[in-house]
């Protein structure tokens, strides 16, 4: 079946001329338009209803948008949540007679969200992460296009995420149990719209002043990105300032990584000098030396509920929530008892 695309391609027009003008909304000179409605007429091409079945519905197109751009992470894809949302969400989805594209900004920067969608008839939309303050973003949440986020909080869109605030509470706790009172936090961005470092930090505080210790802003660092370099950066920076620290809670693995790697060049031995607790539980966590300590999110969960809830909303019966999905606490080698003076 031929798409805007095909026009867009056949014609030499940009994918959102051809659109306007098939909608009647541009005021292209007349030959323009004639190449235009030719080359639909010859490829077959029906836009809205078709024109030849009574004005019956157009077949669904069964397909279903994936907004996944870099951002704050630069491996895209290959980072251990997105990858794993993407791959158990596409495994139901094809169950369910659904095709998946991904849309971004970075390949095709032309064309609006809502414009791609409309130009391949997209039924709904996974939004796996997208460009920080995005107003195209926000206004999917009014297009009508059914949407569900599996990271950011969206106004209007139902968002799936994981349990942030009780894991990092309970990390830093499972820390203050083996006696460790001097206890750092390395988060990610902190984003409003995407606030898993800012909600992770906050379990961190509230640990921390459950136990009857003092909040220390200068036991906190934020990395640049969710990186191992960035951790790296991050930690140097919150051990030249706070050295009698034994323990860091790190708002991902990869951060934990980059920490781990800052300590062995100025010699402190991990967990012997400084324990470390990680999050995500993805590849990096069980190849470290020693395997780290983390937090198991559970992609296939999340990737489930994404997609129940974006089902019910393709079929108008989609609500506005927040749904907050458990870890699992993995224990590994990362993390020991303080050392008495």
């Amino acid at each position: 079946m031929a798409t805007l695309f095909d026009i867009a391609q056949i014609t030499g027009f940009s994918l959102a001329t051809v659109q306007r003008v098939l909608e009647g909304r541009d005021s292209i000179g007349q030959e323009a338009r004639n190449r235009i409605f030719l080359a639909a007429k010859l490829t077959g091409f029906k836009y809205g209803k078709a024109e030849n079945d009574g004005g019956a519905k157009e077949a669904n197109s069964k397909l279903i948008g994936v907004i996944a751009e870099k951002e704050s992470f630069t491996n895209g894809l290959e980072h251990p949540l997105f990858g794993g949302i993407v791959n158990s969400f596409r495994n139901i989805a094809y169950k369910d007679g659904y095709d998946l594209i991904f849309m971004s900004k970075e390949m095709n920067s032309s064309i609006s969200y809502i414009d791609h969608c409309k130009s391949r008839k997209v039924e709904g939309i996974l939004i796996l992460n997208s460009v920080y303050g995005d107003p195209e973003i926000t206004s999917l949440a009014s297009s009508g296009i059914p949407c569900v986020s599996a990271n950011e909080f969206i106004p209007g869109i139902c968002t799936v995420v994981s349990e942030n605030k009780d894991a990092a509470f309970h990390g830093v706790e499972y820390l203050i149990e083996k006696g460790h009172r001097n206890i750092g936090y390395i988060a990610g961005p902190y984003l409003v719209n995407s606030p898993a470092a800012i909600e992770r930090g906050e379990g961190y505080k509230m640990a921390i002043k459950a136990a009857g210790l003092k909040y220390k802003s200068e036991y906190v660092e934020k990395a640049a990105l969710w990186e191992l370099k960035p951790g790296f950066e991050a930690a140097k920076k919150l051990f030249t300032r706070a050295p009698e620290i034994t323990a860091v809670f790190c708002a991902s693995d990869q951060l934990a990584a980059g920490t781990m790697q800052y300590l062995q060049t100025v010699g402190k031995r991990v967990p012997d000098d400084v324990s470390l607790i990680g999050f995500d539980d993805s590849l990096i966590s069980e190849c470290s030396t020693p395997p780290l300590t983390t937090f198991r999110q559970d992609r296939k969960k999340i990737a489930a509920v994404c997609a129940e809830k974006l089902m019910a909303a393709m079929k108008g019966k989609g609500q506005y929530e927040i749904v907050r999905i458990p870890v699992q606490f993995i224990e590994r080698e990362s993390v020991a008892a303080v050392r008495k003076a």
